[in-house]
């Protein structure tokens, strides 16, 4: 157990984004020593004001991610692109596997005692016949979807997973499920309320989640980096009661802000055709779609997770759903956003 009474000097990649900004929150509170990192020109409004270094770097640039590592002994990598436009996903790539590998090479270059690397629950795939899985009996089965972020995400655990089989590097994995909370400026899951609110979600997307709140991801992360077994894998998502279909999610987020909830479920050829026209018409506009074909047939998958293991060994906490919605509104409406 990590005793932060003489603080400890960690590292946060990815912290200006929605997960990475609640751990740096978190790890503050609970007397770390930190060094938040994000890619240059990133937003710091939510950090800014706390006690921490900042250090910003392109972690595709090794010299830059050997500078931000240097002198840390605990790495909690959080950078990824999560986007999903077709267009981007030689960019998503270098950064999601490559730049994992240079966290992980500057990592063994400077003795850091563990990293904690910031997977998803997408590597652990989904259960086809609409039940739930956990870390022992999940696996990826995004293949062939075009579904790069995944893809990603899994080749980056398999290259981390053989410097831990190597012995040259201690990691522990966290899988968060579908995150809501406060600090989701970036609009993640929070774009749904805003899209609600202006009559703008017509239908929900066929599939399923598995919700939880994103500073019970981030104090789960902590309790990895304190306790966690050495190479395993947490997932950090939700629980029966809080695996739910995107329709279900999105009608209590309507409800919270009284809002009309979306009429129907797209069947998943309609939801995939919708992701094509999505596809076609950014080409003419040269901005990114609000959905590809990849994403569409990802979000028609049933992701419900378990997340017993990190209950019993990481102290992880599972809030309801509607209290999830209520602490994101909660922070919005505190943060001058109109919804």
């Amino acid at each position: 157990m990590i005793k932060n009474d003489i603080k400890t000097k960690c590292l946060v990649t990815g912290a200006t984004g929605f997960l990475g900004t609640n751990l740096v929150h978190e790890l503050v509170k609970h007397g770390w020593d930190v060094r938040a990192s994000g890619m240059h020109g990133s937003e710091t409004k939510y950090i800014k004001d706390l006690p921490v270094e900042f250090m910003f770097a392109d972690i595709t640039i090794a010299e830059e991610v050997d500078a931000i590592v240097e002198g840390c002994e605990y790495v909690f990598h959080v950078a990824a692109d999560t986007s999903f436009w077709t267009r981007s996903f030689a960019r998503q790539t270098r950064i999601n596997v490559d730049g994992t590998i240079n966290v992980a090479e500057a990592c063994v270059k400077h003795n850091v005692k563990r990293l904690v690397h910031t997977s998803t629950l997408d590597v652990l795939g989904y259960n086809p016949t609409g039940g739930s899985y956990d870390e022992l009996s999940g696996h990826y089965n995004f293949n062939n979807m075009g579904y790069n972020y995944g893809d990603t995400k899994r080749e980056a655990e398999i290259r981390l997973r053989g410097y831990h089989n190597a012995n040259t590097l201690d990691v522990v994995f966290i899988y968060p499920g579908f995150m809501i909370g406060p600090y989701d400026y970036t609009l993640q899951l929070g774009r749904v309320f805003f899209d609600l609110a202006e009559g703008k979600m017509p239908f929900s997307p066929p599939g399923g989640g598995s919700f939880c709140h994103v500073a019970e991801v981030a104090r789960a992360q902590i309790k990895a980096a304190e306790k966690g077994r050495s190479g395993e894998g947490y997932l950090c998502a939700g629980m029966p009661d809080n695996n739910i279909s995107y329709a279900d999610m999105f009608g209590r987020m309507a409800l919270a802000i009284d809002a009309k909830p979306p009429r129907l479920t797209a069947p998943k050829s309609m939801f995939v055709a919708y992701a094509q026209v999505c596809e076609w018409l950014s080409e003419l506009t040269n901005n990114a779609p609000d959905m590809n074909p990849g994403q569409a047939r990802y979000m028609s998958c049933p992701q419900y997770a378990l997340s017993y293991k990190a209950q019993y060994e990481l102290d992880y906490h599972v809030p309801s759903v509607e209290e999830c919605i209520e602490d994101a509104l909660t922070w919005y409406r505190a943060n001058g956003f109109d919804v």
